[in-house]
């Protein structure tokens, strides 16, 4: 297996890149500037792009034809859980199989087929839209947004559906800049003055939305584009040692990873790969 990607573009910048060089400037540089690729793949992030897959499908399906029934809906989750198993896949908790994550993924589809598919009567006019947009001479930005639509009332909405373990805080930079960032993408680009931002977290079954307009929207691409220039001016790039060294790839080969026992999936998995060469 290489350890070498096609490093990113210098001036492209998403919400990941951005959110990675928050989290770690040493993982930042490794997988951005010098085009690593991260040794494992966790089974968290396997669950979310599965169960994101799906979501998709099923939008795609009532936009066709009709919504699925909750059964059609698990058997298809098994389906692309079995059939798309990555080499590279780590539980990084030890103590949870992967089974754990399998049941996780069919009880939130399942309560969302029961509970917010049921009871949506919003149009979609997008899924995983893609936005690009110039911000500057030095830097443009690109994302994905997984769903954008139309309330019954006419009212734009972007959402994001995230499969993690709580609720986000909009004052958090995650939640505070992710779905924001789509929503000023998507006022663009469909001539709205207003937009809807939201969050629905498949766990618990709720949603957050943020109420956009043209200056919320303004100032949050500025926003984006200063924490961009200021990475593009970063020369420095120290290890930020914590709980989410765990989840990194690169943890194999940073002296700085703290990962306590019951975490070491992930790292025995890179340690495997190391060893086969």
């Amino acid at each position: 297996m290489s350890d070498a990607i096609r490093p990113t573009p210098k001036n492209l910048f998403s919400f990941s890149r951005l959110k990675t060089l928050h989290q770690c400037p040493f993982r930042y540089r490794l997988r951005y500037l010098k085009g690593m690729k991260e040794a494992f793949r966790s089974i968290e992030s396997y669950l979310g792009t599965t169960v994101h897959e799906v979501l998709e499908w099923i939008y795609k399906s009532r936009a066709e034809s009709s919504t699925p029934e909750t059964q059609e809906i698990l058997e298809f989750f098994e389906t692309r859980w079995r059939e798309d198993w990555p080499e590279d896949l780590a539980v990084v908790r030890i103590v949870e199989g992967p089974d754990h994550y399998f049941r996780l993924g069919r009880q939130m589809l399942e309560n969302f087929a029961a509970g917010s598919l049921k009871k949506d009567r919003s149009e979609t006019i997008a899924l995983e839209a893609r936005y690009s947009i110039h911000l500057s001479e030095r830097v443009s930005y690109t994302g994905f947004a997984d769903r954008v639509g139309r309330t019954a009332q006419g009212r734009l909405f972007i959402v994001d559906y995230k499969t993690s373990k709580r609720e986000g805080d909009p004052s958090e930079f995650s939640e505070g800049l992710q779905a924001p960032l789509y929503a000023a993408c998507a006022m663009k680009q469909n001539g709205d003055e207003r937009a809807l931002a939201g969050y629905h977290y498949l766990r618990m079954g709720s949603s957050r939305w943020i109420d956009m307009d043209e200056e919320k929207a303004r100032r949050i691409l500025d926003r984006f584009l200063n924490l961009a220039e200021t990475a593009l001016d970063t020369r420095e790039f120290p290890a930020r040692p914590g709980i989410l060294c765990a989840w990194c790839g690169f943890n194999h080969i940073c002296t700085f990873a703290q990962i306590r026992d019951e975490f070491s999936g992930g790292r025995e998995v890179a340690r495997k790969a190391m060893e086969l060469g």
